[in-house]
């Protein structure tokens, strides 16, 4: 790749590994379902322009039901699971834990699309050292009592919707655009949460702080992210592209322990390290035979 392309593929890293932060302070005013509503509303303000000039959008509202259930799978739930998970669970931790969505990915393949299942001895190693990771998380980091266990479940739970929303999107939608794709998820978000929303408000005004994190939620890590992915995609294959998800699990420690002090554990390394290597592996495909 070049300097340029590394560049990019950085700074979109260190976007997706701010959200986690962003959310826990965005959650210090306005309730969970309150700030998934901010983030897409925004994320989708932004990209829906982009996807009608481009003719994103058509092809996949020809089939609205499959469009709307793959983006309940694939976006609603899932922001839901997370953003209520963050409430009993820091910041990294939730970013460690949702970069297990490959390994997912990986196990549900097997029944839902053997194309993508692991291959060979590595895949599975790779399985294996990637769950020895989430337990490693759940035995010691998540010490807190019963509520960080169930803010860890949740957050889990969050990245298997991820996953499975992902192999929807590979069998559903695989030659829809996917700028339309993103913008549908997010419009469909956006009005199944509307009415929720309306009955969580704050009782008084947000700080500036919440209002400032949740707008650079919304507009820079969600909406502008999908935009520099896909066109990432275009400019080195979806390959290389793919080390972003994996490089923003770190960017998600880093920044915690920078901006809001949370500790940085032996254990949350050791987890850290075993979910993406082990993610690696199992997202490793054989090359195709030279024709």
């Amino acid at each position: 790749m070049t300097r340029r392309a590394w560049a990019q593929l950085l700074v979109l890293a260190a976007l997706w590994g701010a959200v986690y932060p962003l959310i826990e302070v965005a959650l210090r005013d306005l309730s969970p379902v309150v700030v998934v509503l901010g983030r897409v509303m925004l994320a989708a303000a932004l990209l829906t322009p982009l996807a009608i000039h481009r003719n994103a959008l058509r092809q996949l509202w020809k089939h609205p039901r499959a469009i709307i259930e793959t983006a309940l799978v694939q976006s609603t739930i899932p922001l839901l699971l997370l953003t209520f998970g963050q409430t009993y669970v820091p910041a990294g931790i939730a970013g460690i834990l949702i970069g297990a969505q490959p390994l997912f990915v990986a196990l549900l393949a097997v029944r839902y699309a053997p194309d993508e299942r692991p291959q060979g001895a590595a895949g599975v190693i790779g399985v294996a050292l990637g769950l020895v990771g989430l337990l490693l998380l759940f035995g010691v980091d998540l010490n807190g009592g019963p509520k960080a266990v169930l803010g860890g479940t949740l957050v889990s739970i969050a990245a298997i919707g991820y996953a499975a929303g992902s192999i929807m999107i590979h069998k559903r939608h695989a030659d829809a655009p996917p700028l339309g794709v993103a913008t549908s998820a997010m419009l469909v978000t956006t009005t199944a949460l509307t009415i929720p929303a309306l009955f969580n408000l704050p009782a008084r005004p947000p700080e500036l702080s919440t209002v400032a994190a949740l707008a650079v939620l919304g507009v820079i890590c969600t909406g502008v992210t999908l935009v520099m992915f896909y066109t990432l995609i275009a400019e080195t294959g979806p390959a290389r592209a793919a080390l972003a998800f994996y490089l923003s699990p770190a960017f998600a420690v880093a920044f915690s322990a920078v901006f809001l002090g949370e500790p940085i554990t032996v254990t949350a390394i050791a987890g850290l390290a075993a979910i993406i290597g082990g993610s690696i592996l199992a997202a490793r495909r054989a090359e195709p035979a030279p024709t």
